[in-house]
């Protein structure tokens, strides 16, 4: 009997996208975070100028689609080396 992996979809464009995206989002959020922590900590006050607000975008969009296009690699790279090899019988 051999099982079937209903989760595993094809690796497609749409997936990077939407990958990216997500991860773009939450780096913002937690460098966002990061920054308000560390101005409270130190200065006991929030300032959050417009130069430190695009930094934060950037490095972001960075850190995202470096994650989202890597991750994607990988999952490429294993989708490909799933249907070269076959599927490994324990009994």
């Amino acid at each position: 009997m051999m099982l079937i992996n209903k989760k595993h979809k094809n690796i497609t464009l749409r997936l990077l996208f939407l990958s990216i995206v997500y991860l773009v989002f939450c780096c913002f959020i937690f460098f966002f975070m990061t920054s308000v922590v560390i101005d409270l900590i130190f200065d006991s006050k929030v300032n959050l100028t417009r130069e430190e607000i695009i930094d934060i975008i950037f490095v972001s969009t960075i850190a995202g689609t470096t994650g989202g296009l890597g991750s994607w690699i990988f999952a490429k790279i294993d989708e490909r080396k799933s249907r070269k090899s076959p599927p490994s019988d324990s009994e």
